[in-house]
C-alpha cells in the first residue's frame, strides 16, 4: 500500500464511522463502561479505596478491557464488512475472546514498559553499548506499538492463538513499513485528541479504532491473496504445460 492508498483507507474508515455513527457511539459507550468498570468502581466508591481492591481492580480490569476491546472489534468488524450486527454481538465477540483478549492486553502493557524501562535504563548509563541500546530500545517501542495495531483484527479475523496472533501482526508490520506508519501515526494522534478532549474516549475512540485498524488489515490481507490467486495460476499453467 503506497501512502495515498493509506491515507484513503483512513478516510473510508472516517466515512464509514460517521454512516454508523449512533452504532459506533452505543458500542464505544458500552466499552467504557466495561473496560473501566473496576477503575471507576475503586475511584468513585469509597468503601472499595483500598489497597487490596486497587490490585484487584488492575487485574480485573486487564480481563474487562480486553474482553470488551475484542468485542468491539468483533462488532465494528462486521460493520466494515457490511453484515448485519446488533449489541448481542458484543457479547458474543467478549465470550470468544476474553481470555485471548486479556492475555494480548497485558502482553502489549507488559512489554512497553520493559522497553521503557529499558530505554531508561540504558540512558541513565551512559556508555557506549548503552546509548546504543538505547537507540535500538526507541525503535523497539514503535515496533511494538505498531504491531498492536493489528492483534486484535488478526484475532478476531482468523480466530488464532495469542503467539500465532502476535507473529502474523509483526510479519505484516515488517513487510508493509510505509501504511503501518501511517497507521500508528493517525492511531496515536486519535488517542492523543480523545485523552485531552476526555468525550471521545467515552463516545468514539475504541469504535473509530476497531473500524480503522480492521479497513487497514482488510486492505493489506487482499494483497496476499491477490498474489496467492496468481501463484495458483501460475502453477496451473506449468501443469498444463
Amino acid at each position: 500500500m503506497s501512502f495515498g492508498q493509506s491515507w484513503r483507507t483512513y478516510l473510508r474508515a472516517f466515512k464509514l464511522s460517521y454512516e454508523h455513527i449512533g452504532k459506533v457511539m452505543l458500542t464505544n459507550l458500552i466499552w467504557f463502561a466495561v473496560g473501566f468498570a473496576p477503575m471507576l468502581a475503586f475511584s468513585y466508591l469509597p468503601f472499595l479505596q483500598t489497597d487490596v481492591f486497587f490490585i484487584l481492580a488492575i487485574v480485573i480490569g486487564l480481563v474487562t478491557m480486553g474482553g470488551a476491546t475484542g468485542a468491539v472489534h468483533y462488532r465494528m468488524n462486521r460493520v466494515m464488512m457490511g453484515e448485519d450486527t446488533s449489541l448481542r454481538d458484543l457479547w458474543e465477540g467478549f465470550k470468544r475472546y476474553w481470555l485471548r483478549g486479556t492475555i494480548l492486553m497485558a502482553l502489549a502493557i507488559l512489554g512497553l514498559l520493559l522497553l521503557i524501562f529499558n530505554m531508561w535504563f540504558s540512558q541513565n548509563y551512559p556508555t557506549t553499548l548503552f546509548m546504543i541500546l538505547s537507540g535500538l530500545w526507541v525503535w523497539g517501542i514503535i515496533f511494538w506499538l505498531a504491531l498492536h495495531q493489528f492483534a486484535f483484527p488478526f484475532l478476531i479475523n482468523q480466530d488464532i492463538g495469542v503467539l500465532k496472533t502476535l507473529k502474523r501482526a509483526a510479519l505484516i508490520v515488517l513487510d508493509n513499513p510505509l501504511p503501518t506508519l501511517v497507521l500508528l501515526v493517525l492511531s496515536a494522534l486519535v488517542v492523543v485528541l480523545s485523552v485531552v478532549f476526555a468525550a471521545p474516549l467515552l463516545i468514539f475512540v475504541a469504535s473509530f479504532l476497531g473500524i480503522v485498524q480492521n479497513s487497514f488489515y482488510h486492505e493489506m490481507m487482499a494483497k496476499y491473496e491477490a498474489e496467492e490467486q496468481d501463484n495458483s495460476v501460475d502453477v496451473e499453467g506449468e501443469d498444463k504445460e
